[in-house]
């Protein structure tokens, strides 16, 4: 007998309640949204970490910077993916390079719905700059090197073009705001395994055990705002988190050394934000000790992205009345173990560990010059829409016209004018029979002043359909736009929790508590990670009817 008429709901605004109930196929279904930093009035009273979510950058073109000839570091990777004949060998490398993005500078970030700019006018009055010292163990199983990466412009027979400028050391890379560039796995002290070039990939060691951001002359913070000030960290970092670290707030300088400090943070990797508005392949470069100047050496995992933290005040002091002034912050390894006074001493082994390898001291450290940063603005408020609708069917004669688009409001406006957001509400002919394929569409759309940040989007399937899993290939069950304006290219995920942003959870599975009453059919869930203003994208999936 035919089958009940096909119905979506229209569009949902993000203030609305998270969850929205359809009638498919005489069955119920659900479609969930759970975002974070749409946030208006006051500002939070911040004293936890808060990913930042967007980064205010300007492109500045450097002018090009030849160096012809350039030896490779020894050792190189001569992997057939990266320099291959390096051992030995030299490369035509320009910094700056004419079609890249030159020096990417950075204004502000939004973290927790807020922009947040450089503090300079909280700092002392002597027009001092902060210091930056990095601390090495005194180990002899340990090579003091340099480190840096470099946005990668492009790599041809003979040539490497770098997009950012070039610096001479690590310190003149940190104290800038250029944030394609940076220090490659900072806190690996790993020893030698057998010397330099054995295949272990223990030559990325720095040797670095603790890095001080020093404000020589202290800076005070009220406790009311303590929640507003604090420091950034950025790291170039891949999807799904980046490295961890620890942190604390020097709280004394002897010396101009630290002396004391505040309480230690550990940071993880699901502390990050996103990143998803600078992608960043990257070359990395070595200075080795007896060495003059950086060589190229080794290309890092490809398509990661600029990650920041922002970390107030308030997290890294001891209770909020405490109003004394603090003098910068000390990064460590994760695996640092010291608390205290006991963090002054970097060169003690049962403290600071001499084995700390790329797992755990890998953090890829970008400019610390950014430093102390305040809040200065609520982030204008994103105004992200969903709208679901069929957009094809398989078995049926006699197809409607998929191409129309139904409804209004500024979401599908803004759909519309990147030619998306076709499909249709309703469907009573031709009758869905069993056996027949639908294809669902979840378009989404910001088309608020600010950006959307830690989407994730969950589709129930409805009682009476069967989720397709190899709809778009085999094992690949889920199609989609990543966030973007213009729209980008159409990709497929796989159905397996395996990296991607998509995953399918079969009937019965237990599903992410945002995506609500679990209807026990299944459910596509998929991180649209950073919903950009003005950006759209979509997910899609087929079904069966039962």
């Amino acid at each position: 007998m035919p089958r009940p008429a096909v119905s979506h709901p229209q569009l949902k605004k993000a203030a609305q309640p998270l969850f929205a109930v359809a009638r498919l196929l005489g069955f119920m279904a659900c479609l969930a949204l759970t975002l974070t930093g749409i946030l208006g009035g006051a500002s939070p009273a911040l004293a936890q970490l808060a990913g930042v979510t967007e980064f205010d950058i300007t492109e500045v073109a450097p002018g090009e910077n030849l160096f012809p000839a350039t030896p490779f570091a020894d050792p190189c990777d001569p992997n057939p993916a990266e320099f291959v004949g390096c051992i030995g060998g030299n490369i035509n490398v320009t910094f700056g390079a004419a079609g890249g993005r030159g020096n990417v500078v950075l204004n502000a970030v939004i973290a927790a719905g807020s922009r947040f700019e450089p503090a300079t006018d909280l700092l002392p009055p002597l027009g001092l700059v902060p210091r930056l010292e990095f601390r090495r163990s005194t180990s002899p199983t340990l090579l003091d090197r340099q480190l840096l990466f470099f946005e990668l412009n492009n790599l041809a027979a003979g040539d490497l073009t770098i997009a950012p400028s070039s610096v001479g050391t690590i310190e003149e890379a940190m104290l800038s705001s250029v944030i394609n560039r940076g220090i490659d796995n900072v806190f690996n002290n790993d020893p030698e395994i057998g010397g330099a070039g054995d295949g272990t990939g223990q030559e990325t060691g720095n040797n670095i055990e603790r890095i001080d951001y020093i404000i020589d002359g202290g800076v005070t913070v009220q406790v009311a705002n303590q929640g507003d000030v604090g420091f950034l960290i950025i790291e170039r970092g891949a999807a799904g988190g980046s490295d961890p670290f620890r942190i604390a707030a020097i709280t004394e300088l002897t010396g101009g050394l630290p002396s004391n400090y505040g309480p230690v943070v550990n940071v993880v990797a699901a502390d990050w934000g996103p990143g998803a508005n600078i992608p960043l392949s990257s070359v990395v470069f070595r200075e080795d000790p007896g060495v003059v100047g950086f060589r190229p050496a080794h290309f890092p995992a490809p398509n990661q992205s600029v990650r920041g933290i922002y970390i107030p005040i308030n997290a890294l002091v001891a209770a909020p009345q405490n109003t004394a002034p603090i003098f910068g912050y000390s990064l460590f390894a994760p695996d640092v173990n010291a608390t205290g006074v006991q963090l002054i001493d970097f060169d003690n082994p049962a403290f600071f560990r001499i084995d700390t390898n790329n797992t755990l001291g890998g953090l890829d450290l970008i400019a610390g010059g950014f430093g102390l940063i305040r809040r200065t603005t609520i982030a204008p408020a994103g105004s992200l829409s969903l709208l679901k609708r069929i957009t094809n069917l398989f078995g049926p004669a006699n197809l409607p016209n998929f191409n129309q688009f139904v409804g209004d409001g500024a979401a599908l406006t803004l759909l519309q004018n990147n030619n998306l957001g076709q499909g249709l509400d309703v469907i009573t002919d031709p009758a869905v029979q069993a056996g027949n394929g639908i294809e669902y569409t979840v378009y989404f759309a910001n088309s608020g002043l600010g950006a959307a940040p830690n989407v994730v989007l969950c589709d129930q399937i409805p009682v009476g359909l069967t989720f397709a899993p190899n709809g778009y290939g085999p094992g690949l069950g889920i199609q989609a736009i990543a966030a973007s304006s213009p729209p980008g290219p159409v990709v497929n995920y796989t159905n397996a929790a395996d990296g991607d942003p998509g995953t399918f959870f079969a009937p019965g599975a237990a599903l992410p508590p945002f995506c609500g009453t679990n209807q026990g059919n299944g459910a596509v869930v998929v991180n649209a990670a950073n919903v950009a203003a003005n950006q759209v994208g979509f997910i899609r999936f087929r079904t069966t009817v039962d």
